[in-house]
């Protein structure tokens, strides 16, 4: 059965996801016309495993702007595709992410798939996008590799991302002995979805060359990045952002809750998030609390807070931090991000808190 069917039975009305839900997002789609006459478009199929039904809503971004969302239902072990699933959103022309939120408990059934392709009198040329759960996006911390094309030339490198948050990256084109031939900062709106057409010309402005790996440094926010390999012909290889960390050795231990020397919540796998959410209680009493931190060889360390879902003060060199949650912050969730500095490297720790 088509989405574009069940669509308008549905009359574009929108259905509720109940309880929390997850969120899958596939980075790249769109319609329209492009070089030489050509069309394209992006399929989306997707598959409920469960013998029950599942609603899902499809969302599609383009730039900041969200189309209206549409609901889904699908029957046990159907399947469901849209051969042109961005128009079917509301987009008529150009670029964008498709956003999928389903319940958690149906998260685990549903299999989604995408193809972009473009069709001309030379023949149909496409390529496979997967969907990527929002939870492996990359973070504070993280770098988002993009691989480019083993050969320069009459290759079209396209890269972007879609931020699920507000966003601050750093950008680097770095060449294949491992100099770096630029960097540039860029901030994005939560929801927001990019394209860079040939980017490292047009939006790095640096000539490109073969084996060049454009990297994303997240300093804030959450997003998942893609990128495009299109040769002379027109055939394009899709390339996944690969979400990596620099092997910047700091040692970051976990919270002193009372700041009596001990560990009280501790990053035991040493990934930089911290094992278990700090508990913030909503009144005039601040809550405080310190980081406990240091370099490889033992060296202090300092301390920057990047974000915060409420007022967050550093007090001191040792990291103690205060955090003044508002009435309205109550029964919710956050992450206050931290980075971490010695010498001339840097990581970002994250500290999950809990609103009381």
């Amino acid at each position: 059965m088509k989405l574009r069917n069940i669509i308008t039975t549905a009359a574009m009305v929108l259905l509720p996801v109940a309880g929390s839900a997850a969120t899958l997002v596939v980075p790249a789609a769109g319609t329209g016309p492009g070089a030489n006459n050509s069309q394209w478009q992006s399929e989306l199929t997707i598959h409920n495993a469960a013998p029950r039904a599942a609603t899902i809503t499809a969302t599609f971004h383009q730039g900041t702007t969200a189309f209206a969302p549409v609901a889904v239902t699908l029957q046990p072990k159907q399947t469901i595709s849209q051969a042109d699933v961005a128009r079917a959103l509301g987009a008529t022309n150009g670029s964008g992410a498709i956003v999928i939120e389903v319940a958690d408990r149906d998260a685990r059934a549903i299999a989604v798939t995408s193809r972009t392709f473009n069709t001309s009198a030379e023949g149909e040329f496409g390529q496979d996008i997967p969907s990527v759960d929002a939870l492996n996006a990359a973070r504070p911390g993280d770098l988002a590799v993009l691989n480019g094309p083993s050969a320069a030339g009459d290759i079209r490198f396209n890269f972007g991302l879609y931020a699920l948050d507000a966003t601050t990256v750093t950008w680097e084109v770095v060449r294949a002995d491992g100099s770096i031939a630029t960097t540039k900062n860029t901030s994005y709106a939560a929801g927001q979805h990019v394209l860079y057409g040939s980017g490292i010309q047009t939006f790095l402005g640096v000539t490109p060359a073969a084996n060049d790996a454009v990297r994303a440094r997240v300093s804030a926010g959450k997003a998942i990045f893609f990128g495009s390999i299109v040769n002379a012909t027109g055939d394009p290889t899709f390339v996944p952002g690969v979400r990596t960390r620099d092997d910047v050795i700091i040692n970051f231990t976990g919270v002193d809750l009372d700041e009596d020397g001990t560990i009280d919540i501790a990053d035991e796998n040493g990934d930089g998030v911290l094992d278990a959410p700090v508990n913030v209680f909503t009144s005039l009493f601040p809550a405080y609390f310190r980081i406990v931190a240091e370099g490889e060889f033992g060296e202090d360390v300092s301390y920057e807070v990047v974000s915060s879902p409420a007022k967050t003060d550093l007090l001191d060199a040792d990291g103690s931090l205060r955090v003044i949650a508002s009435g309205d912050k109550k029964n919710t969730t956050g992450e206050i991000v931290v980075k971490v500095m010695v010498d001339n490297a840097s990581t970002f720790v994250t500290i999950p808190v809990k609103f009381k």
